[in-house]
């Protein structure tokens, strides 16, 4: 299990390429709590854009980071779709990275890439569309219920997205997590146990007057006594039920993806 974890750390900072914005939240829909706030934003063709930063620092003082900007769609049934272009600071890295997913499908363009109308797909039952704060996933009634089951405390901070909004903070344990919700962002091979289990996520969430999150911020470190890495996710919601067009790409713009020989771990 610690190898997994620290393959997913490596999942966190960059995002795996098999090829080698609307008006704001709609003031009209009040609910009694953040879980049937998001609920309400449920809608066909409705949306809300992101924008987050992960930072990674290691023992040593060196800190890395990856930016993540774009889109989530909805429909009925929850989040259907997003459009996400990532960047980062690696060296090794090559990006921007856009990638557009939906239930079992994802397409990859790399923007090193020579043809840069060339979309590489996936297909694959595991892929989902999520809107996270990495292990937090925002856009799920059940996870952000587990999440604010655990508050520690509450008080009025600053304005987000035009609103004024309420700071919530606590800590969840990863396996609670799991437990609420086990398909997380990053998916786990299997269930979490013993020291992956105790993993403490330290988070904070901002919402609106709407009860809508606008920030969210979450905290964490590998739990071995030589741990050498420490993250931070930091995301701003913006514009809930813009509206939203997020489709599938024709097959004419992409082709299967190459394999190419995997790189190694740039955190070593």
């Amino acid at each position: 299990m610690r190898k997994k974890i620290a393959a997913l750390a490596v999942a966190l900072i960059v995002p795996l390429v098999a090829a080698g914005f609307g008006s704001t939240a709609n003031a009209q829909v009040t609910s009694a709590s953040p879980v049937d706030a998001l609920k309400h934003q449920f809608i066909d063709n409705h949306g809300v854009k992101m924008s987050k930063v992960l930072t990674v620092t290691r023992r040593d003082g060196e800190k890395l980071n990856m930016w993540v900007k774009g889109v989530a769609e909805f429909g009925k049934g929850g989040i259907t779709a997003t459009d996400l272009t990532f960047r980062s600071d690696l060296a090794l890295f090559k990006g921007p990275v856009r990638q557009i997913l939906f239930e079992g499908r994802k397409y990859v363009r790399e923007g090193a890439l020579p043809n840069g109308k060339s979309w590489f797909l996936s297909k694959d039952k595991k892929i989902h569309p999520v809107l996270d704060a990495d292990w937090i996933k925002l856009a799920d009634p059940v996870m952000l219920k587990a999440v604010l089951a655990t508050t520690a405390t509450k008080r009025p901070a600053g304005v987000y997205d035009g609103t004024r909004t309420t700071l919530y903070q606590g800590t969840i344990a990863l396996g609670e997590l799991y437990r609420a919700s086990p398909e997380p962002p990053v998916l786990l091979e299997e269930k979490p146990t013993g020291q992956e289990a105790r993993i403490e996520i330290s988070w904070r969430l901002w919402l609106g007057e709407d009860q809508l999150v606008r920030r969210a911020r979450a905290s964490w470190s590998e739990p071995y006594r030589d741990a050498r890495r420490w993250y931070v996710a930091d995301a701003r919601l913006t514009d809930w039920d813009a509206p939203t067009d997020i489709t599938p790409l024709p097959s004419t713009t992409w082709r299967p993806p190459i394999t190419r020989r995997r790189r190694n771990p740039p955190f070593p």
